[in-house]
C-alpha cells in the first residue's frame, strides 16, 4: 500500500512555490546529495548490489538518470573516502568510519538547505544506502522535464512521519513506495502521474536502458543514462558540445550509459554511447599522436583524423556562419581569407591537417619568456609552411619554425622546441602517463595534463590555498575512440 503526503500538513514552515527557484531548489539539494563538492573530492558509491534498484521505481519514458549507492560492497567505499581524504578540505569532513549520508546533510545545511532537520531523527532511521534522479517528460510538449527523485527506504512508517518535513524544506512532495520514496516538485499533479506512469511500465523494463548498462559493463561507483534524442526536444534549448560524441542540438543523437569509479587512488568515469549518427573520428588511419611526445610534456591534446573530421562538419559550419554573417559577407570573408593566407580554403586546411593532429605544451621555458608550444601533424607541407610564414609575419617577421619528422611535421614558435619534440620521446612510458590514459594509443581523442608538472612549473603564480588544494593530484586524462554508431570514453584524475 502507498500512502501520498501532503506538505500542507507538516507543521514546519512551508516556502511559497516560486516556479523555477523550487525547480534550483529541489535539483541543487538533490544533486548535493550525491556529491561531496567541499574540497572538490566526490565520494560517489558503488550501486551493483543486490536488491531493488532505483530504476524500478522511475517510468519507462524517463529520459536521462542517475544512481548511487552510499554504502557499497567491496572496496570502492574505502577507495573513495580515501581519494576524498587526500583533499585538505575533505578529510576535514570525511574518515574512513563516516556515514556519508550524515556527512552530505551537514553539508546541505551550512548552505542554508534543510532547514530544521534533525539527521538523527529525521533522516537516519528510515533513509537506506541508495539514492536515484531521473528526469522525466512534462506532461505536454511545451513543458520542462520533470526532476524526479528516489530515496530507498528502510522503514516506511519512519519515512512517513519524517518525509513531509524533509521535502517541504526543499519545496517538493514524496509518496512511499515498498522500497522507495519517490518526491517531485510540489503541486500540479507530477507526483502522481510519475508513479503511474512507473507503475504501468518502469525504466528497468525498457529495453534501451538495460541494453546501454549492459553494454558499459562494471557499473563501478555510480551509473548513469541518458536518451539525448528525447532529452533534446523535452529541453528545447538543450545543447552540448560534440566531444566524446556527446550531441548537438542540431544533431542530437544517441543514448548510453556512464560509470563513475576507482581504480585504487585513481578516479575514473567512463561512458559508452550508442545511436550516434555519425562516427567522432571518420577514417580508420589516425591516431592522437600523444604516445609519440617527448618526456617532459606538460599537457597535449591529440585529434585522429581531424582533417577529415573537418570535411565532415563544414557543411554544418558553413551554414551556421553564412545564417550568422550572410551569404555574401561570408563568401567576402572566405576570400579575404584566402589571399591573407595563400591557400585554398576549406580544402588546403583539411589536408593541413592530416589524419594526426597534436598540440603540444612543454613549459614556459627558460625564464619563463619562450613558451615551449608546437603543433605536429602529417598534413601537407607545403600548405603548413605558408602558415609558418604567415605566423612568422605576426610574431615579430621571425618565421615559425617547421620542422620535418619521418612523415611528421612539427610546427613550434622556437627551433629549440621544435627539436625536441621531432627526435623527443618517452612521455608515454612514464608511470604519470600510462596511469592517466591507459588506452592512449588505441584513443581517436586524447588529452593529458601532468597537474604535478603544471604546479611546479607556475609555482610562483598560484596562491597557497591553490597551492594546497592541488598538491595531492597528479595527472588529467581523456580518451575517446569509437566507430560506426557507438563510441566509448574515459576520464581520469589520478593521484600521487
Amino acid at each position: 500500500m502507498t500512502t501520498p503526503f501532503d506538505p500542507a500538513q507538516s507543521q514546519a514552515p512551508q516556502p511559497t512555490p516560486s516556479g523555477k527557484g523550487r525547480t534550483v531548489a529541489l535539483v541543487g539539494g538533490i544533486l548535493a546529495l550525491v556529491g561531496l563538492g567541499a574540497g572538490g573530492a566526490f565520494a560517489w558509491q558503488q550501486v551493483g548490489g543486490g536488491g531493488a534498484q532505483p530504476e524500478s521505481v522511475l517510468p519507462s519514458t524517463t529520459i536521462a538518470f542517475a544512481k548511487v549507492d552510499l554504502d557499497p560492497a567491496g572496496g570502492q567505499k574505502l577507495d573513495a573516502i580515501r581519494f576524498a581524504r587526500k583533499f585538505p578540505k575533505a578529510k576535514e569532513q570525511v574518515h574512513e568510519d563516516s556515514d556519508l549520508r550524515e556527512v552530505v546533510i551537514k553539508g546541505l545545511q551550512e548552505d542554508r538547505a534543510l532547514e530544521g532537520v534533525d539527521y538523527a531523527k529525521d533522516v537516519e532511521p528510515w533513509l537506506g544506502k541508495r539514492l536515484g534522479f531521473g528526469l522525466v517528460p512534462g506532461k505536454d510538449a511545451d513543458s520542462k522535464p520533470v526532476p524526479v527523485v528516489a530515496l530507498a527506504v528502510t522503514d516506511q512508517d519512519a519515512a512517513r512521519k519524517s518525509l513531509p518535513k524533509l521535502a517541504g524544506s526543499l519545496d517538493g512532495e514524496c509518496q512511499v513506495l515498498d522500497d522507495y520514496a519517490v518526491c517531485t516538485e510540489q503541486g500540479n499533479g507530477q507526483l502522481a502521474a510519475v508513479v503511474s506512469a512507473a507503475r504501468k511500465s518502469s525504466l528497468s523494463e525498457s529495453a534501451t536502458f538495460t541494453k546501454d548498462m549492459a553494454d558499459l559493463g562494471e557499473d563501478g561507483i555510480a551509473a548513469a543514462w541518458f536518451d539525448a534524442s528525447k532529452l533534446s526536444r523535452a529541453m528545447g534549448d538543450f545543447d552540448t558540445s560534440p566531444l566524446m560524441g556527446l550531441p548537438t542540438k542540431a544533431n542530437a543523437a544517441g543514448h548510453g550509459a556512464y560509470a563513475l569509479r576507482f581504480d585504487g587512488p585513481n578516479l575514473e568515469l567512463a561512458g559508452h554511447i550508442n545511436g550516434l549518427s555519425t562516427a567522432i573520428a571518420p577514417g580508420s588511419t589516425g591516431t592522437t599522436g600523444l604516445t609519440e611526445l617527448p618526456k617532459g610534456t606538460l599537457a597535449a591534446v591529440g585529434v585522429a583524423n581531424a582533417g577529415e573530421q573537418l570535411r565532415t562538419a563544414w557543411p554544418g559550419i558553413e551554414k551556421s556562419l553564412k545564417s550568422i554573417a550572410g551569404e555574401q559577407q561570408f563568401a567576402d570573408g572566405l576570400a579575404e581569407a584566402q589571399n591573407a593566407l595563400g591557400i585554398t580554403l576549406p580544402e588546403d586546411l583539411f589536408k593541413a591537417l592530416g589524419t594526426q593532429l597534436t598540440l603540444a605544451f612543454g613549459g614556459m621555458g627558460e625564464g619563463h619568456g619562450d613558451p615551449q608550444v608546437a603543433i605536429v601533424t602529417n598534413g601537407d607541407r607545403a600548405v603548413l609552411q605558408k602558415l609558418a610564414n604567415l605566423g612568422g609575419e605576426q610574431t615579430m617577421g621571425t618565421p615559425l619554425t617547421l620542422k620535418p619528422t619521418g612523415n611528421r611535421s612539427v610546427l613550434a614558435l622556437s627551433d629549440g622546441y621544435a627539436d625536441t619534440v621531432a627526435s623527443g620521446s618517452g612521455l608515454a612510458g612514464t608511470d604519470t602517463f600510462k596511469a592517466a590514459l591507459p588506452d592512449a594509443a588505441k584513443a581517436k581523442f586524447a588529452a593529458y595534463a601532468d597537474i604535478a608538472g603544471l604546479v611546479a612549473e607556475f609555482k610562483d603564480e598560484a596562491s597557497p590555498e591553490q597551492a594546497k588544494d592541488l598538491a595531492p593530484l597528479a595527472a588529467f586524462g581523456v580518451t575517446a575512440t569509437g566507430s560506426g554508431d557507438h563510441a566509448e570514453f574515459r576520464v581520469r584524475l589520478t593521484t600521487k
